[in-house]
Order: C-alpha cells, then structure tokens, then sequence
C-alpha cells in the first residue's frame, strides 16, 4: 500500500516521538491525542471478535450476544457494529 504524504509524515512522527513505546502504547497516545477515532477503534473491536466467533463455528446471532456481554455494551450496539460500519476492518 503506498502512503500518502500525510500518512508518512504522521509515521515520521510516531516513529521520533513514540519509537521505545510497545504497538500498544503507540495507539493509546494516538487515540489520546485524536489522531485516532476511539468509536471507530471500539467498531474494529467488536467486529473482529464476532467474525472470529463465527470463524470458530459460532453462530452469528449468538456470539453477536456474547460480544455484547463480553464488551459490555447492548446487543443493539453490536449489531450497528456488525451491520452499520461494513467499511471499518483490518
């Protein structure tokens, strides 16, 4: 994937700012900062855990239920995740 100049430049700068920080740490100062949207983060999250419940043989409803239980939000919730935010995934 090629980067614009705007991405490098933020990769620049991650890169001399936060370099000894663990890939963790990094995105946590991101999202501090803004650089990077929390709810979308929170949408990535959700979206992958359900996808590998039904990767491991789950039922898409039932474990859409569990990730709600497991991230503490309404089954409402997830499903936005799930059916509202298609373009948001890794």
């Amino acid at each position: 994937m090629k980067l614009t100049r705007y991405e490098k430049e933020l990769a620049r700068v991650v890169a001399e700012k936060y370099g000894k920080l663990s890939a963790g740490e990094i995105v946590g100062e991101l999202c501090r900062i803004g650089v990077v949207d929390h709810t979308l983060c929170k949408v990535l999250a959700v979206r992958r855990w359900v996808a590998e419940g039904v990767e491991r043989g789950g039922r898409k409803v039932e474990t859409m239920w569990l990730a709600a239980e497991h991230f503490c939000v309404t089954y409402e919730y997830v499903r936005k995740c799930v059916y509202y935010y298609t373009d948001v995934n890794i």
